[in-house]
């Protein structure tokens, strides 16, 4: 398979067994997906009225379809959508890519004409333009809106279907869909890198997948001025996965790395902070002192025909307009 000029990997169908069977026993606990803001059912619709960024209102997503509905579903699916902004600065979908996570084959790339006003196209990274979408729209290559999308995926899905991507919650939330089995490339990362941090606690900081592909393949996406291809990433966040479970000591030794300079920029924004605290307590010090001065140099008995003027000694003294030495 290859695209944009990176090779993606092929998996033997033995191979394919086990990463499937890796991949089902270690999905993200429910815990942690709740944390990291994955809508997962009624109670967590119940509690929001809508998602962090997305559009679609808590009511109108669905959860997958069972696994007794007919039809081939897939056991693993790589999703990634490019999303475009509309009012309140919330985002809805414009395009979607999923491929079977096992096979690499594509089984939808395509547009998706958004259902309310655009405020923002992020053309510059999604590549996607109102007269881009209105010829898609035309031409018959855009599903309609976002439901007719998620119809269309739930084609190759059901509630056993293992959805994978990078910080897949906001992919899900433009589709609208409910889905607690979930392998997210950005909680696997970043908790390889805090081991210790707890389900219920937010994780410290995500990589994103661009930063993650560069520094544990040396896969170069995103890249130069070109703006963001969904099926691309798709597959690289399924080479990332798919590294990650083949190669758990690599995993570990990039962790690490990420770990250390997580601490060194810890400690410098210790110092940074400590730098400041100490030039704030000089710089008050500074003035205290130059007001004692003024005090103990200056002390005049003034009588009615004085016509000394504090401000006027001053201003200058250099003190800025308006300084009072004795209002501290």
């Amino acid at each position: 398979l290859d695209f944009n000029t990176n090779t993606n990997v092929i998996l033997h169908p033995l191979e394919q067994c086990l990463i499937l069977r890796y991949l089902r026993s270690n999905c993200h606990s429910e815990s942690r997906l709740r944390r990291e803001g994955y809508i997962l059912g009624p109670v967590t619709v119940r509690n929001k009225d809508f998602p962090r960024k997305g559009s679609i209102p808590t009511y109108q997503f669905r959860e997958t379809p069972s696994a007794e509905q007919p039809g081939l579903k897939r056991h693993a699916i790589a999703l990634d959508c490019e999303m475009i902004g509309v009012k309140d600065n919330r985002q809805t979908l414009a395009f979607m890519s999923a491929i079977d996570f096992l096979t690499g084959d594509v089984l939808i790339s395509r547009y998706v004409a958004p259902s309310e006003e655009v405020i923002d196209w992020r053309s510059k990274i999604t590549g996607i333009t109102q007269d881009v979408m209105t010829s898609a729209t035309i031409s018959g290559a855009a599903f309609r809106d976002w439901r007719e999308a998620r119809e269309n995926l739930w084609q190759f899905a059901d509630t056993s279907t293992v959805f994978v991507g990078q910080s897949l919650n906001y992919d899900l939330e433009v589709l609208g869909i409910c889905h607690n089995k979930i392998v997210d490339s950005a909680i696997l990362t970043a908790e390889a890198v805090f081991p210790a941090t707890s389900p219920t606690e937010s994780l410290p900081r995500a990589w994103s997948l661009k930063a993650v592909a560069k520094t544990l393949l040396d896969l170069e996406i995103q890249s130069g001025d070109r703006a963001h291809s969904a099926l691309e990433d798709a597959y690289a966040v399924r080479d990332v996965i798919i590294f990650c479970i083949r190669n758990p000591e690599q995993l570990k030794s990039w962790a690490e790395l990420r770990r250390k300079e997580e601490r060194q920029k810890g400690k410098k924004s210790r110092h940074k902070s400590k730098a400041k605290r100490n030039l704030t307590t000089s710089s008050t010090q500074d003035i205290q002192h130059k007001t004692r001065v003024l005090r103990n140099e200056f002390e005049y008995d003034i009588g009615d025909d004085d016509e000394f003027c504090l401000s006027e000694y001053a201003r200058n003294a250099g003190w800025p307009d308006g300084w009072d030495p004795w209002s501290d």
